[in-house]
């Protein structure tokens, strides 16, 4: 499951794509099994599946999570998210709490879960780079809390600051200042591949729930539709 706002939907990329068709196809490429869920779909691929909004924030994306999640039981969940708290100045200060909550009720609603959580790119908008750099920070804290207490959770560090190659910098953005560019996104797409491969030697990587989908590609979607409607029914959101 891709959880997320518009940079997890890939926005402003060729095809809507961002990372998720890079990575997708990386991983089937060794020999993988993906079938990507979510209730919503977004970008020219088969598989679209993802749970990302458009300039959501941390709140919201947790509502939408706790409405998916249960019922569709992904077995690796990767966060990117944070950046319209930012822009839309909804208490980024204080995001370490909200972010800390989403990633407890995660790994709680889908037990077999391994949780990437990934830090921000940057911006090439100056008033907004210092909010970032702080969001950030919190999301180091969240990502090192859990992982000092053994939860199945690692870090995809997105920003260039930290010293790290092959990360986004100012130069690999649209003129939004908001969305990379489509190398920017594949470089995404390379860190959280990276973080993959550390989180399958510790061992965190499980099979997924049997829930009635195939666990390879494009088929099973009259069951995923299915599941979508009985579980927006059920839960509806409270945004």
């Amino acid at each position: 499951m891709f959880l997320g706002a518009s940079i997890t939907r890939g926005e402003q990329s060729t095809g809507d794509r961002g990372y998720r068709l890079y990575m997708r196809e990386k991983l089937t490429a060794l020999g993988n099994p993906v079938n990507c869920v979510g209730f919503n779909r977004f970008g020219d691929f088969e598989d679209n599946d993802l749970e990302g909004y458009g300039a959501h924030r941390v709140r919201e994306i947790h509502a939408h999570a706790e409405q998916a999640v249960p019922p569709l039981q992904p077995n690796l969940i990767i966060i990117q998210v944070g950046t319209s708290d930012c822009f839309r100045n909804d208490e980024p200060l204080t995001l370490l709490s909200r972010m800390r909550d989403m990633v407890d009720y995660l790994i709680e609603a889908s037990p077999r879960a391994t949780i990437l959580m990934s830090t921000l790119v940057t911006t090439p908008n100056l008033e907004f780079e210092p909010c970032v750099l702080s969001v950030n920070a919190q999301i180091r804290q969240v990502a090192n809390d859990l992982i000092r207490e053994k939860k199945p959770v690692a870090l995809a560090e997105m920003h260039y600051n930290q010293g790290l190659p092959n990360r986004p910098t100012p130069n690999d953005f649209v003129p939004d200042q908001i969305h990379p560019t489509d190398e920017g996104y594949f470089m995404m797409g390379d860190i959280f591949m990276e973080t993959i491969r550390e989180v399958e030697k510790k061992g965190f990587l499980q099979a997924p729930e049997d829930i009635g989908i195939p666990n390879d590609g494009n088929h099973g979607r009259e069951e995923e539709d299915r599941i979508r409607e009985k579980a927006q029914d059920e839960h509806p959101l409270n945004l």
